[in-house]
């Protein structure tokens, strides 16, 4: 089965140090995610780095969602690889990868948000297609929000 793929771009009036920090830094999720109930550290303590895993709790079309993540790359500043196995939340099945690529652009930021998601089943497939125009919904309103937030200047 052919993973499916998604990427999502949005651009940031700030700079690439301060749009990643906000996007790694756990304990500020709550300010701007969407949807955010809560976040659980399961392994690693201080700033997030490779080997580190939490639990992302999240209301998301009505329903409570836990997925655990773990941080599988890491290049300070720059990009963020985030590995979700389904079988280990909410979903129940697939193989979720992330990369979270913040570039400079301008007197700004780019934030490149990359997905393959495999291992949903046959059915899944096709399901997954369907899911994937959810799940590129909810990424794009996350970078909005992340967006708001970094540009407001709070935190």
């Amino acid at each position: 089965a052919v993973p499916l793929t998604l990427e999502i771009r949005e651009t940031v009036a700030a700079p690439p140090a301060r749009v990643f920090e906000a996007m790694t830094d756990l304990d500020s999720l709550g300010k701007w995610m969407h949807g955010l109930l809560g976040v659980e550290r399961l392994a690693g303590e201080g700033p997030l780095a490779v080997g580190h895993r939490f639990r992302e709790t999240r209301r998301m079309m009505g329903h409570t969602a836990s997925e655990v993540f773990e941080v599988t790359g890491m290049v300070p500043g720059r990009s963020m690889d985030l590995f979700v196995d389904g079988r280990q939340g909410s979903t129940g099945k697939g193989e979720f990868r992330f990369r979270h690529e913040v570039r400079p652009a301008g007197s700004g930021s780019e934030i490149v948000l990359s997905g393959e998601i495999s291992g949903m089943g046959a059915m899944g497939e096709f399901l997954g297609r369907l899911f994937l125009g959810t799940m590129r919904k909810a990424i794009a309103k996350d970078l909005a929000s992340l967006k708001a937030f970094v540009e407001g200047g709070e935190g």
